[in-house]
């Protein structure tokens, strides 16, 4: 395969996403430029180390078939003076990029709800939807109205356009009168099966701490003295929300760790029971597909889950959806009494291993080795939904 750029939603210092892991599975195919979200200069310190770079196009080289390229951005970037000139900068370093590349990309992948695809550049052009970006607006940052326009561009431009859910891709679909194909997010290979006599009855909770965790589920947990682990940065925004997480993680049942080497993540998922996936139900999750949920599966953990669309078509006997609270904590509860037999450890490896990132770099390069003229304008139940492998329905 040719090169790939990937324009990403995150940076790549960030927590591992969608993005890198989609990023580096593409990389093992084939070169690959990694492309920052904008960052401000007076904020990061690597994004000022870097600015003469960046603004020659000259990307930093992480591996032999990776590379990243920062785009720096002024104060305010996301005010309504900053943005145009972010805009204007995050053009002129990816441009200079591709002109100072040997080999132009064979593939631009868009996954940055801000940055617009390079005018430069003859690859397939994929707009891959990470997340339901039209009811982002506070997450992100950005107005909706704002969005809405950045969606509107990248639409145009793309040859194809792809979404991580069902519900999303039907969602884009009648919002752009096109195909939208589902690309569902994936895992890291299932990992070698833990003893049970290293499993304690532990939840864990991996991700992110922000406004889309249930906490009225989480707080439920607490309140039923469940031994709880959890992992990952606090990224909430709402003052409400904090004090929230604050007295939940302050819980003498609750043991919180903050960000961890995924090296580190993998033993520690060892150690516990059950994997947990406590989201609100918002506009934002229905459009989502959790990663943690594939991954606990992968790890050979049973998993509880919020009622998400993206999740009731995932078929695995270790799985339980909870529509409630109560019905989370009892689900939970049973989950740790009952640990997997064979069978289910070999049902929850398959699963995995038909969905690994490897998968879905493959999925994302066989769209674009499709003809790459666009479709007509559909309607919107021309919604192209390629099911998740281990799912209920046939290919």
């Amino acid at each position: 395969m040719g090169p790939t750029m990937y324009i990403s939603g995150g940076r790549w210092d960030d927590l591992p996403g969608t993005d890198r892991l989609l990023a580096e599975a593409l990389a093992v195919v084939g070169p690959l430029m990694w492309v920052d979200q904008p960052a401000p200069v007076f904020r990061f310190r690597d994004v000022r180390k870097h600015l003469v770079p960046s603004l020659l196009g000259v990307p930093e080289v992480l591996t032999p078939q990776l590379t990243r390229l920062r785009l720096p951005a002024p104060p305010l970037f996301s005010s309504s003076a900053g943005r145009p000139v972010t805009k204007a900068i995050a053009r002129h370093c990816m441009q200079k990029a591709l002109r100072n590349s040997e080999h132009p990309p064979a593939i631009i992948v868009n996954a940055s709800p801000v940055i617009d695809f390079p005018v430069w550049g003859t690859g397939v052009r994929l707009l891959h939807l990470t997340d339901d970006w039209l009811a982002a607006a506070d997450l992100i940052g950005f107005g909706a109205d704002y969005l809405r326009r950045s969606l509107e561009r990248k639409i145009e431009a793309a040859d194809i356009i792809s979404a991580v859910s069902p519900d999303l891709a039907a969602k884009m679909s009648a919002f752009s009168g096109r195909t939208v194909e589902v690309l569902p997010n994936g895992c890291r290979p299932p990992t070698l099966q833990t003893a049970d006599d290293r499993r304690r009855p532990v939840a864990v909770l991996v991700g992110q701490l922000n406004e889309r965790l249930d906490l009225d589920v989480l707080e439920a947990l607490g309140d039923a003295g469940l031994e709880i682990l959890v992992i990952g940065p606090r990224t909430e925004s709402n003052p409400v929300t904090g004090r929230r997480l604050d007295a939940f993680l302050s819980r003498e049942n609750v043991d919180w760790r903050g960000a961890m080497d995924p090296r580190d993540l993998g033993r520690l998922l060892g150690t516990a029971s059950v994997g947990i996936t406590p989201y609100a139900d918002t506009e934002f999750n229905r459009s989502s597909f959790p990663l943690k949920t594939l991954e606990y599966l992968s790890a050979g953990l049973r998993v509880v889950a919020s009622d998400l669309p993206s999740l009731r078509s995932l078929t695995c006997s270790t799985l339980a959806v909870a529509v409630s609270p109560e019905e989370f904590v009892e689900l939970v509860r049973i989950a740790l009494r009952e640990r997997p037999d064979q069978g289910q450890r070999d049902e929850m490896r398959r699963l995995a291993e038909a969905n690994t990132w490897d998968v879905r770099a493959a999925t994302l390069i066989g769209l674009c080795q499709r003809p790459s003229a666009r479709t007509e304008p559909s309607q919107p139940d021309r919604t192209v939904a390629q099911p998740v492998r281990g799912v209920s329905h046939d290919h």
